[in-house]
Formats: C-alpha cells, structure tokens, sequence
C-alpha cells in the first residue's frame, strides 16, 4: 500500500472534540476511576512476592482468611456445593438447613492451616430424616476436599459430643448419730 496522506479533517475535529469543557471533565474523571483498577493489582502482586520471599504460606493462608471477611460464607457456599454435586445435584440431594443459613450457624470448624471444615448432613430434597453425611474442607484458595460422603456413620465415627453431666439425685437426709437426736430432744422440751 502507498502511503497516503492523512486527512487532516479527522484530526481536527479530534482535536476539537478534546478541547470542550465536558470532554475533559469525562477524560479527568475516568482517569480517576481508573487509575485504582490499574494501580491495585499491581501492589497485589508485589505484596504475594515480598511474602513468598519469606516463604511463610501458613501466615499467607491464615492471613488472606482475616483480609476476607466473606471466606465463612463463601466456604460454606463450596462445601454445600460439592456436597450437591457429588450426591446427583439439587433434583436429588438437598443439604440440612444450616447450611443454607448465615454461615456462622453452620457446623464448621476453622483449621490451624486457615481451612474450614464442614460436617453436615442431607437427604433427598423435603426429607425429614437425613440419610447422608458430608465432611468438607475448604482451603483458603477455594478448593474443596471431601473428607467424607456416605451414609450416616455411627456415633462411634463421628466425633464425640461433650456428654451432659448426669443430674444427680438429691442428697438423702444424712444419718444423725441417736446421741445428737437425744440432745435436740432434749433441747426442745
């Protein structure tokens, strides 16, 4: 292809279009907007390589567990999740209503690591008596690992539950030696 000569029409009016008072308020504001959609993945990024310089990936774990204060939910989300998937999805697994709850509420325990383990159980969707158990547990990274899925275990496998103290039966009346009740008596007359 020659080389043509640019038009200068276009330019001009490019030129022409920048210079209005709106046009530059829109390019300064945009810029603004921008600018932390730019800036932030890169101080992410630096950040990630100072720690790996450390080589701490627990206190990397339990450290982007804090800085996401959402992780419990989303954690509970991607357990429930496998747990549907694994057990043939919605149409024939349904997880026990905590699990669909405020994720505090849910049965989870939180690991040295920053994972969260979840045990919960589930049945066919509308069952009153759940027939599956699951143990998931979700690293800080999202991945879920089933530790368990499969019929109710027993008691025996699952983990104990703090007994309640049994209710004691009231002291009888303690035995009183004849010579204490002979004073008494003897005190009262």
């Amino acid at each position: 292809m020659p080389n043509q000569p640019i038009n200068p029409v276009p330019l001009k009016l490019l030129l022409l279009f920048f210079k209005l008072p709106m046009m530059q308020k829109f390019l300064v504001f945009s810029s603004i907007l921008l600018t932390p959609l730019a800036v932030v993945p890169a101080l992410n990024a630096q950040e990630t390589v100072s720690r790996a310089h450390f080589s701490q990936p627990l206190l990397i774990a339990q450290d982007a567990v804090k800085a996401d204060p959402f992780f419990l939910t989303r954690a509970k989300n991607l357990a429930r999740q496998a747990a549907e998937r694994e057990n043939g999805g919605l149409s024939q697994y349904r997880a026990e209503a905590s699990m669909y709850g405020p994720a505090i509420d849910s049965p989870h325990v939180e690991n040295d690591d920053g994972s969260v383990t979840f045990s919960f159980k589930g049945g066919a969707p509308g069952f009153v008596t759940p027939t599956l158990e699951t143990v998931a547990t979700v690293s800080p990274a999202g991945i879920v690992t089933l530790g368990y899925n499969g019929p109710i275990r027993p008691a025996a496998a699952q983990p104990p539950e703090p007994e309640p103290e049994p209710a004691t039966a009231p002291d009888p009346i303690p035995q009183v030696p004849s010579q204490i009740i002979d004073q008494i008596q003897d005190l009262v007359e």
